[in-house]
């Protein structure tokens, strides 16, 4: 009984369905929207290109459906094809005991002074060579002279330090960037940050800015700033609603405009208030801190014109100097006393007279010194002279010969 049910269940459906359908009220289609009676009606030739362009959309349409038909039985049976598994070895590392604790030792590269072949640069001789980029003397002195201006206080050789070694970091860090996206950036948008068409506000907030300032670019300087005397050199120069030169720093090309100057009561408390874009040398901040790292290790050549120069260097750059025994040290007091003693001359004679006393005990003091080490240099080639020589050991000879 429930299999003659189960035959005349869709007998009974089947005849249900076009009754129900017939009892439903005919759906009338919407009418064709009328024409916008300011529609520009169409030319036979406009009408003909229109119909051309959906028979080229129709022959494309046709083509792609016939190639999907023929290629249907490839395309499935690839679907369908068993792929052969792949296994693969998993890398597990090495274990923790076997990784180095401390990172190996960077041997430090030290300046010497360069031949007049290689420190020879556009003809002419430069005080620096930092990786194959010149340091010329007019820019250090530039620099030297504000500082001079800024800070009397302080001495030369503390400047020239403070100098040297941000213009050594920028050269050092340039010349690992030869071809760099901060230069193509800086070439493609001077002109519109120059000409106003850009904005420095803009700009910053796209290419960036320097440490400290704000996202707008906005920052202030001040004397003796963390970045650097050559930037202060540059902000403290240039005049009030001008655009200072591109310039390179330790992380890319800098376009500066000056907004305002407030003067302090004392020269270093001088302050300029200025906007900076910075275009970087790559956006990749492992890059740039790599480049930098070579530098704060020590791993630049640096060539001087000269011992001047050299001994202008900071400690980072240069070869430690060796130490001085007790004998040397009194040695190069005297020396110092005697060039004083010859700029003196006549002028002060109590000065020359104290200087002289001076002179006579370190001479005995010197004296005292190096006694010992002549008596014992004597006392050793005196026992070397009067020591027997010693007696060589008979060669026996091999039985037969």
């Amino acid at each position: 009984m429930f299999l003659r049910i189960a035959m005349l269940a869709p007998l009974a459906l089947a005849a249900a369905l076009p009754a129900q359908f017939k009892s439903l009220p005919a759906k009338k289609l919407p009418a064709p929207a009328a024409q916008s009676p300011t529609a520009k009606p169409q030319s036979p030739a406009q009408q003909l290109e229109q119909l051309n362009k959906e028979k080229a959309r129709l022959k494309r349409e046709i083509q792609y459906v016939t190639e999907r038909v023929q290629q249907a039985k490839s395309l499935l049976s690839a679907k369908l094809v068993r792929a052969t598994p792949v296994f693969k070895s998993i890398d597990a590392g090495k274990p923790a005991s076997a990784v180095p604790i401390a990172a190996p030792r960077m041997q430090r590269k030290f300046a010497r002074i360069g031949t007049a072949e290689e420190m020879n640069f556009g003809g002419n001789t430069a005080m620096l060579m930092v990786n194959g980029r010149a340091i010329s003397q007019a820019a250090y002195d530039q620099a030297m002279n504000y500082l001079r201006e800024s800070n009397p206080k302080d001495t030369d050789a503390l400047r020239a330090q403070r100098v040297l070694f941000d213009m050594i970091r920028i050269e050092a860090i340039a010349s690992q960037f030869i071809e760099n996206e901060g230069e193509i950036n800086l070439s493609e948008n001077l002109e519109l940050i120059d000409s106003g068409k850009k904005t420095f506000e803009n700009a910053a907030k796209e290419f960036g800015t320097v440490q400290g300032a704000t996202l707008d670019g906005v920052v202030e300087v001040t004397r003796n700033s963390i970045l650097g005397p050559y930037f202060e050199y540059i902000a403290f120069t240039t005049e009030v609603g001008k655009n200072a030169r591109p310039f390179r720093t330790t992380n890319g090309y800098l376009v500066l405009r000056v907004n305002s100057y407030e003067k302090g009561a004392q020269a270093k408390f001088d302050k300029v208030v200025c906007s900076a874009i910075q275009f970087s040398y790559s956006a990749d901040k492992k890059v740039m801190k790599d480049a930098q790292f070579k530098v704060n290790s020590g791993q630049i050549d640096v060539l001087v014109r000269d011992q001047a120069v050299l001994d202008l260097l900071p400690a980072l750059f240069k070869p430690a100097q060796q130490r001085k025994t007790p004998a040397q040290q009194v040695a190069s007091q005297i020396k110092e006393l005697e060039t004083e003693l010859e700029k003196i001359g006549d002028t002060n004679q109590d000065r020359s007279t104290a200087i002289k006393a001076q002179i006579a005990t370190l001479r005995e003091t010197l004296k005292s010194l190096t006694q010992p080490i002549l008596q014992d240099a004597d006392a050793a080639a005196a026992n070397d002279a009067n020591a027997k020589p010693l007696k060589q050991a008979p060669i026996k000879k091999a039985p037969g010969k």
